[in-house]
């Protein structure tokens, strides 16, 4: 009887940790990349990508995997959309002969935009 009890007390602990952790993890999800561009510091080429998002509070990180790999990470802040997306959106920012940097992400289905930092300090590189 204190056995079952002990497991039961140990599951609800368990349980209660995984949920009660203030960041949100959403699936990964397709996004295709038309034409070669920057988020901050790495150079993304036009192709099939992954991307998800972990919301922390009021801010959120954006990570960019090609197959499995993390190929970029970069620090957001979601904004409320009046409607949900109904499809993927990217908004760049041309800087002179640079490829576009990624200002924006708008993810289908999704209520809200990612408005991307502009920092080096934010982006990785997966090694």
């Amino acid at each position: 009887m204190k056995q079952c009890i002990s497991r039961n007390a140990v599951l609800c602990f368990v349980l209660a940790l995984m949920l009660g952790g203030h960041s949100l993890a959403k699936g990964r999800k397709s996004l295709t990349i038309y034409e070669k561009s920057r988020l901050n510091d790495v150079v993304l080429e036009p192709g099939d990508y992954k991307v998800e998002i972990v919301e922390s509070g009021g801010s959120a990180d954006v990570m960019i995997f090609k197959g499995k790999e993390l190929v970029a990470k970069a620090a957001a802040q979601p904004e409320k959309l009046e409607r949900k997306a109904d499809r993927n959106t990217l908004r760049f920012a041309v800087e002179g002969n640079k490829a576009p940097r990624i200002i924006e992400l708008r993810l289908s289905g999704e209520s809200q935009s990612y408005k991307l930092s502009d920092g080096t300090e934010v982006s990785q590189r997966a090694k």
